[in-house]
């Protein structure tokens, strides 16, 4: 039942944020943005068709926008970084790779 309580909670605070969210932030309260200084603003044009699919992934994976596109920068930024640098090992990798592909077109 500790489920029950704490979804109860966070309608509760919900319900009380959105009344309550133009209301002038406490004195006592310091609002900070911690990785302000430490990031760097990037602009990027997308056709209206490209900026409608990811509005569509990051609404079906309940994150914004900028949060899903940073991800896939970041985790492509990972991959790059490990890229196998020999030619044995890029051939390891292409057939690990046909073989996920045989599956799931087998599957």
């Amino acid at each position: 039942m500790m489920g029950d309580d704490l979804r109860r909670l966070i309608a509760e605070e919900g319900e009380y944020s959105e009344v309550h969210r133009d209301d002038p932030m406490p004195e006592t309260v310091r609002a900070t943005r911690p990785n302000r200084g430490r990031s760097v603003m990037f602009s990027l044009r997308l056709n209206p068709e490209e900026l409608a699919a990811v509005q569509d992934l990051a609404q079906a994976g309940q994150v914004p926008v900028s949060a899903l596109v940073r991800g896939w920068i970041v985790q492509r930024l990972e991959a790059e970084r490990h890229l196998p640098t020999d030619t044995a090992a890029v051939v390891g990798r292409l057939e690990e790779d046909l073989r996920m592909l045989r599956k799931l077109v087998t599957s």
